[in-house]
């Protein structure tokens, strides 16, 4: 009767001590549960506290010092923690300046957004291509993108951990220094050039051969418009039809000039269209076997309108022993000769009294093109002449920015800048042809904003 009672009491307290062990395994089980609840996906890591007191400018501080100098995390209550909602910005529009380590998750948490939004506001196909001093367009919250003059330039030091931050200036802070000083009477004044080029009917020579003359107003009013966005309030917009009015020709024609020269009243046809519109007409005149006063000197009667304005392209002046036609091999013009066009302009205005400044454009897409291009006046006609140097050339952005940045500089007059629609991969939107922006995920800068923009 004794032994009873005391191994039931045996029995009791071997049970506790099993229920005891299978709860503390049940607690264990259940906290795991909530700890793999609580952490973030393999492919979306948590970034450092750190990271989201970051500005748009400054470099990130390299992961080994900020877990060195950043304060410890609070306790956090990890039982109600789910996978995380879909990122919505909600920061303002900035810029980020990529710092070594730096990963394109981290950078669109610490800014309120996503690495979509992200990757589509910089043109990137990519998300793991960054690299050390880039420069990140942060969207807004609506899509919105930060003021182009805000963007910095970063120049690397001895390291790339302490970029130096070069303000790169406004749209206007970028012309050249004879834009920048042009006043209202000049054809650039507070304003950027837009032209349609080509010749009428020939679609191989550009957009303006493609199209009739009533379909071109809209397309060319629609670009134009997509310019004046680009400009923003500091500039508007003058749109132009750009004419190959003297057309190179492999024919040497009865004068043996190699040039054909549009009918009076096919000019005279854009030149009224053009009025209609508030716009301007470029008679361009590709030199051929003539001089390049001779070249100019049928466009100078078309001065009595005040909207018309000049051009000569040294590509298909005839000047090389025994060529046969123009543009094989590509022809030049020496500063003397732009000089001399200069004051055949020039004298032409003055004496018929008619307005002016007017626009010379000369292209150019080798350095060859133009001899002694040192030696060009700028200031003794500019009165009359505002002098345009029109870098062309189809292509790669690559190509073509380096082409241009090496041509034009802040001490070159007017600079143009050319476009082609067909032959252009891919075509520069107007805020890369304009250097507001880089072209798309890179940062490769228009360095010089161009007063002329010709589209062919």
């Amino acid at each position: 009767m004794v032994r009873r009672p005391l191994w039931l009491a045996i029995g009791v307290g071997i049970a506790f001590l099993w229920l005891g062990a299978a709860h503390g395994v049940l607690l264990a089980f259940a906290g795991e549960a909530r700890m793999a609840q609580a952490a973030p996906k393999a492919n979306r890591p948590a970034p450092p506290a750190a990271w989201a007191n970051q500005t748009a400018v400054t470099p990130t501080v390299p992961a080994a010092a900020q877990e060195s100098a950043a304060p410890a995390d609070p306790p956090m209550d990890i039982s109600d923690i789910g996978d995380s909602p879909a990122v919505t910005a909600t920061t303002a529009p900035t810029y980020y300046i990529v710092a070594p380590g730096d990963t394109l998750y981290p950078i669109a948490v610490a800014h309120g957004t996503t690495v979509e939004a992200l990757m589509a506001a910089n043109g990137m196909s990519n998300p793991d291509l960054l690299h050390a001093g880039q420069v990140l367009t942060i969207p807004g919250p609506d899509g919105e993108l930060p003021d182009p003059a805000l963007m910095p330039v970063v120049i690397a030091g001895e390291t790339l951990t302490q970029p130096l931050i070069v303000p790169r200036g406004t749209i206007t802070e970028r012309l050249t220094s004879l834009a920048q000083a042009a006043g209202p009477g000049s054809p650039y004044y507070g304003t950027t050039w837009l032209t349609y080029y080509g010749r009428p009917t020939v679609e191989i020579m550009g957009i303006l051969g493609e199209h009739s003359l009533e379909d071109l107003t809209p397309l060319l009013r629609a670009q134009a418009e997509a310019y004046d966005r680009a400009n923003g309030p500091a500039l508007t917009v003058t749109p132009a039809f750009h004419l190959v009015y003297g057309m190179a020709t492999k024919a040497p024609g009865e004068d043996n000039s190699h040039l054909a020269f549009m009918a009076d009243e096919e000019v005279m046809a854009y030149i009224e269209a053009a009025e209609a519109e508030g716009w301007a007409v470029i008679l361009d005149v590709q030199i051929g076997a003539l001089s390049p006063t001779a070249a100019i000197t049928p466009a100078l009667r078309f001065l009595a309108y005040p909207n018309v304005h000049l051009a000569i392209d040294p590509e298909f002046a005839m000047v090389h022993p025994g060529q046969v036609v123009p543009g094989d091999p590509i022809g030049y013009v020496t500063a003397g000769q732009i000089n001399l066009v200069q004051a055949v302009v020039n004298t032409y205005l003055a004496a018929k009294q008619l307005p002016a400044p007017r626009i010379l454009l000369v292209h150019q897409f080798q350095s060859s093109m133009i001899v002694e291009p040192e030696k060009i006046d700028t200031t003794t006609y500019a009165a009359r002449v505002a002098l345009t140097l029109s870098v062309d050339g189809w292509g790669g952005p690559w190509g073509k920015i380096s082409k241009y940045n090496s041509f034009i500089t802040p001490g070159s007059p007017f600079a143009a800048f050319k476009l082609f629609y067909r032959w252009d991969e891919p075509l520069l939107t107007p805020d890369e042809a304009l250097g507001n922006r880089p072209f798309r995920g890179s940062d490769f800068f228009i360095e010089v904003t161009p007063n002329l923009i010709i589209y062919q």
